[in-house]
This record gives structure tokens, C-alpha cells and sequence, in this order.
């Protein structure tokens, strides 16, 4: 069903009002969905590729088939193995997902038409996000009503919230590493997202918590490591990809690695601007819910990339993720050199940062570690320090009031103990 017609000819067919060709070749299909019980419960959808075609303009031709191929790549990765397509016309695509609830459906075609709007336009501005609920499908013609995009999101974020939308279990390809990475950028260049894990514990007691995501992304053929910023240049679709490519191959590390065994806690790593987006939270709540069957006693999700964030944005966001942690903490990028003031109130339960290579001795780290927690004063009591240098570092650290850590990967290695599970009170 997910074959392009050969060509685009046929009757018209109003949808919501507005006219559409109907292929020839799409007939017998159409028929066939017809009498279906997946129309009758709103599990057909149209997606509209207008917006496209109006503002290239003459350019269209030329680029007609470019958008096709990219909408159905689109369509193939988002949809996975529970939704089948047809195009059936130069800008319509009809697509039915019958193994999802209505609203799980829908918002994926939200979805593919945002992702595919951006790359061909730049943005997806609401007005251009032209999805059609397919009502009634007659003899060479299809009726249905727009969809609200506010409203569809945001009640297939409920719907998720509350177990629904796939039938209570995770949709067959969200953790799937090969949805995800390699991924084509927008600038071009072909990326892929790694991850490691990382143990975590209470420098007090020296119990582990858990472990912590750690991301990097490596630009192909040659495996090299995008700097920070670099990651910072990539487009927010890109981003997000990164996100999910990371958590996807962080929870299937830990599958792997511990099969059936159940972690104290998880840190999972999320760009705010995956975080912000209804499209990335709605994906991010798959995740979630994936990584709680992992852990006994619940997710921390650490929101990076926060520079220049507003607080009252950082707030909203951490606000609607709340339900599905049991902590939020805020990764730095940089050493504060003043207090955090504009992280206070904004939802937080405490802070994570990495010691910079250049702190290697006793004296350079106790200057960071001061700076760091002076800074997170008046915003949490909570401060992880990742990276280690040993076990004098860690002792440092603790005296000078941080309350988590992590050990650097070479020198000095301190054995954590595996047979203590201290719940993570953060």
C-alpha cells in the first residue's frame, strides 16, 4: 500500500472543503477502505503537501519528486510497522494506522508533515500543518475535517500520560537504534549519535543511584566528534534526533548489559529543545515510559543545552515532563562564575556538571568544585559532578557540599559497590 501511483489523474475530491485529485490507481484501495471499522474510529488520515507546492513556486516541478521520496522516508521511519501509506495526488498522502489509538495516529502525521515542512521551508508554521481526518471515502472521492493541532497534541499527550495510545505497551520501533542513527543533518553531513553508561553515586556513602546516559555525536565516514559548538549550530530537528538516537541506544545498552535487571535509577539526557516541543515530548514520553520498566525507583531527566533559556519557558517545560520523573535536574555546560539566580523556581531539583579537563590537580578541582557550588546555592541542594578524577576528588567534592558523582573512565578507579541500592534521594 505504500507504492506511489504512477500518476496523478482522476476526479476531484473535497476534504474539509477543499478540492483534491484522486489518483486512478489509488481506486481499488480506496474501495477497499471503504466499509473498513478503522474509518469509522478515525484512524485515516490525509496529509497535505500544499503548503510545499505554493511556495516553490515554478521550482515545484523540478523538485516534485525530491519532496515525494522525503515525505515517504519520512513517513516509513516515523510510522514504523504500524501504519501503511499512498499517495494520492501530487501534494495528498493517505495514511491509515490501524495498530495505534486515534490520537497516536494522528499526531504521528502531525509529526512527518512538521519534519518534512522544515526541511523543505525552513519551519512549519500552524497554518501549513494541513492534516485531514478522513470521514467518508465515496466513488472517486474523500471527505474528512481538519485537524486542530493544538488540541490533537495535547490530547495525545494525556492520552500517553495515562497509559493509552498504543495499548499500554511502547510503539515496536521508538527504541529501535536503526529509526534513529545515522541520521542525513540538515547542513548535510551524516551523523551518528553513541551512547554510554555510566554509574552513579552518592559520594557519602558511596552507593550507587543508578547510571547516566552519556551522548556524543560522530560525524561519518570518519567518526569524528562534533564539539559543543557544533552541536549547538544543528538544527532543532537534529537535536531531537540526537535525543532520541541517544536514550534508543542507551536503554538497549542497558538491555544488554543487565538483561531483566532492574536499576535503582536512570539520568536520562534531554536538549531543552526537544523539551519544549510538543513534537519531542510527545516521542519523549514513549521513552519514558520505556526506560521506568528499567528502574525501581524512577527517571531523572537532565535537561541540557540551557544557555539563554528564559526561565519561565524552562519552567512550562519541566512542568509537563513532571508526571513521567521523579527528579529534574539541569546540566551546565560552563563553570558558573555567578550564582544560578535564573535557575531558581523554574522547576529544578538540583544540578549536574562535568569536571573540565584542565581541573587535574587537588587545588585546580577545589577551585571548580568551589565555583560550582557556590553557584548552585540559592537553586538546589543537589549537585552531581561527573567525571572524577578518583577517590580524593570524590572526597573533595563532598566535603565541599556535592551530593553525587561519577568516576573519569582512566586513572584512579574506585570500586562502587553493586550489592547496595541506595534509593536516589535526590
Amino acid at each position: 500500500m505504500d507504492a506511489a501511483p504512477r500518476q496523478d489523474q482522476g476526479r476531484s475530491a473535497p476534504v474539509g472543503g477543499i478540492a483534491r485529485l484522486i489518483s486512478a490507481d489509488a481506486q481499488q484501495t480506496l474501495a477497499q477502505l471503504q466499509g473498513s471499522p478503522i474509518l469509522s474510529e478515525g484512524k485515516v488520515c490525509l496529509i497535505g503537501l500544499d503548503a510545499i507546492r505554493e511556495q516553490l513556486g515554478a521550482r515545484w516541478p523540478a523538485r516534485r519528486a525530491m519532496v515525494h521520496e522525503h515525505m515517504e522516508r519520512t513517513l516509513q521511519r516515523q510510522l514504523g510497522a504500524h501504519g501503511l501509506f499512498l499517495r494520492l495526488s501530487e501534494t495528498d498522502y493517505l495514511v491509515t494506522q490501524p495498530g495505534v489509538s486515534r490520537l497516536t495516529g494522528q499526531a504521528y502525521c502531525l509529526n512527518c508533515l512538521r519534519e518534512v515542512l522544515k526541511y523543505f521551508l525552513g519551519e512549519a508554521l500552524v497554518t501549513n500543518i494541513v492534516v485531514h481526518e478522513v470521514t467518508s471515502i465515496g466513488v472517486g472521492e474523500v471527505s474528512g475535517s481538519k485537524l486542530d493541532v493544538g488540541e490533537v497534541e495535547e490530547a495525545e499527550i494525556t492520552e500517553r500520560a495515562s497509559g493509552g495510545g498504543l495499548g499500554g505497551a511502547i510503539g515496536p520501533s521508538v527504541i529501535s537504534q536503526d529509526r534513529w542513527s545515522p541520521f542525513m543533518a540538515g547542513d548535510g553531513r551524516r551523523l551518528r549519535a553513541s551512547c554510554q553508561l555510566e554509574p552513579v553515586f552518592q559520594l557519602k556513602t558511596y552507593g550507587r543511584i543508578g547510571y547516566r546516559m552519556i551522548r556524543s555525536v560522530l560525524e561519518m565516514p570518519a567518526e569524528i566528534p562534533l564539539s559543543r559548538a557544533e552541536h549547538r549550530k544543528l538544527a532543532s530537528t537534529d537535536i531531537e534526533r540526537i535525543d532520541f538516537a541517544t536514550l534508543s541506544r542507551g536503554l538497549n545498552r542497558l538491555q544488554q548489559d543487565a538483561p531483566g535487571k532492574r536499576q535503582p535509577s536512570l539520568i536520562l539526557p534531554v536538549s531543552f529543545v526537544t523539551l519544549s516541543s510538543q513534537r519531542g515530548r510527545t516521542v519523549l514520553v514513549d521513552f519514558f515510559r520505556a526506560a521506568q520498566a528499567s528502574v525501581q525507583q524512577g527517571l531523572i531527566c537532565e535537561v541540557c543545552d540551557l544557555d539563554g533559556v528564559p526561565p519561565g519557558a524552562l519552567l512550562a517545560a519541566t512542568s509537563l515532563i513532571r508526571p513521567f520523573c521523579r527528579f529534574v535536574v539541569a546540566n551546565l555546560d560552563d563553570v558558573p562564575t555567578q550564582p544560578l539566580l535564573g535557575l531558581k523556581d523554574t522547576g529544578l531539583q538540583g544540578l549536574s556538571i562535568a569536571r573540565p579537563a584542565a581541573a587535574q590537580s587537588d587545588e585546580q578541582f577545589g577551585a571548580f568544585a568551589r565555583a560550582v557550588l557556590a553557584a548552585a546555592r540559592p537553586v538546589a541542594k543537589t549537585v552531581m559532578i561527573y567525571g572524577l578524577a578518583g577517590a580524593r576528588h570524590a572526597a573533595i567534592a563532598e566535603a565541599l557540599g556535592a551530593t553525587h558523582g561519577s568516576f573519569a573512565p582512566v586513572g584512579p578507579k574506585l570500586q562502587v559497590s553493586e550489592q547496595r541500592t541506595l534509593q536516589p534521594a535526590l
